[in-house]
């Protein structure tokens, strides 16, 4: 084959732009703004802000769209603890992603105002305190006008966040349930709320509409336990479905269920198959594979999402961080499905940093 012409090379010299110097000019904008305040490409360097994301850390609500908690808690977990470290291993992994959604093109820090407000503080070891905790901080993010995302910890943290999130908007919401277990179960083990009946308990006390709830990816020795979502009218999914039926007609069918109103989304990593992700307290063969999961997410957009959160993370059960490394990446495609309902709402500002 002949050499690359002089015409050639200079042709593709044309190209050679600095690094940060991109055709794309909201994202060479984003760059020029963003390292200046302390954002950092270099996922292995000192990292500024190490938040979620290297979203900015603080408490201050002023003009803030999206705020993003941890909710480090395990102490109504059916099964192995640990789960109370999933926030803190997100936030490590987290550096490995973004600022652009590679699908949408979109930069969530220039859509929305982003902070991580932290962990919620606990006041006591008892785990009715602990929801109580979760409510109260939720609440006040709520009041203050944030969406929020929350990173558990176990699935009971939910409960928390729906009973703030309900209280505020005086609504019940539909729910787009992602899980290997519907958690509809009656009182066990003495807890009436616990990561196995959350949904059955928003249910009876009107933080959620059941009429109004799908759940996708529901599969598992514990399937004799699910009669409240039947009796009650939720759209149950299962995974074997989800396989036979493709992602579109689950989400086609989230749309149908959920409609135009407000609707929040909760994700339980264990609906992902026990083969791709081992690191979550009630692993579950035979279900959903991360792309499967990253569709739906993406499916969800144009429906009016007011919060969501990612639960059940156990860096225990984690032993090479493969876990982790996808539950960031999914914990992110929530962040940017939350921006584009939030902006598509109302009128946001951009993240800053300083």
């Amino acid at each position: 084959m002949a050499k690359v012409t002089p015409d050639q090379l200079s042709h593709y010299k044309s190209f050679d732009r600095p690094a940060f110097d991109f055709a794309n000019e909201s994202v060479t904008a984003f760059f020029e703004s963003a390292t200046a305040q302390g954002y950092n490409l270099d996922t292995a360097g000192f990292l500024q802000h190490p938040g979620f994301f290297q979203a900015p850390h603080r408490l201050d609500l002023t003009q803030v769209d999206i705020a993003m908690v941890g909710s480090p808690l395990d102490l109504g977990a059916i099964g192995l603890s640990g789960a109370r470290h999933g926030p803190r291993a997100v936030r490590e992994f987290s550096r490995n992603y973004g600022p652009v959604h590679d699908v949408t093109g979109q930069i969530p820090f220039e859509q929305c105002s982003i902070i991580d407000y932290g962990d919620v503080e606990w006041s006591a070891t008892d785990l009715q305190v602990r929801l109580n905790d979760i409510y109260d901080a939720f609440h006040k993010l709520a009041q203050a006008g944030c969406t929020t995302l929350s990173c558990g910890g176990e699935h009971t943290t939910s409960f928390g966040v729906l009973k703030a999130l309900s209280e505020v908007h005086n609504d019940s919401f539909g729910v787009i349930h992602i899980d290997a277990h519907c958690d509809t179960m009656a009182v066990w083990g003495g807890d009436t709320v616990n990561d196995g009946s959350i949904f059955r308990q928003a249910v009876l006390e009107g933080f959620i509409d059941p009429q109004r709830t799908v759940q996708i990816g529901i599969r598992g020795r514990a399937n004799f336990l699910w009669e409240f979502s039947h009796d009650t009218g939720m759209t149950v999914i299962s995974a074997d479905e989800v396989f036979e039926r493709g992602t579109q007609y689950v989400i086609d069918k989230a749309h149908e269920i959920v409609g135009q109103d407000k609707t929040y989304l909760s994700l339980d990593i264990d609906s992902l198959d026990s083969s791709y992700l081992m690191g979550t307290t009630g692993p579950e063969p035979f279900g959903l594979n991360p792309r499967q999961v990253r569709d739906i997410i993406l499916g969800a957009r144009g429906l009016n999402i007011i919060g969501a959160d990612m639960v059940e993370l156990n860096p225990v059960r984690d032993t090479d961080g493969q876990s982790a490394h996808v539950a960031a990446a999914l914990f992110f495609e929530l962040l940017c499905l939350l921006c584009d309902s939030r902006a598509k709402r109302q009128p946001c500002s951009a993240t800053r940093w300083t």
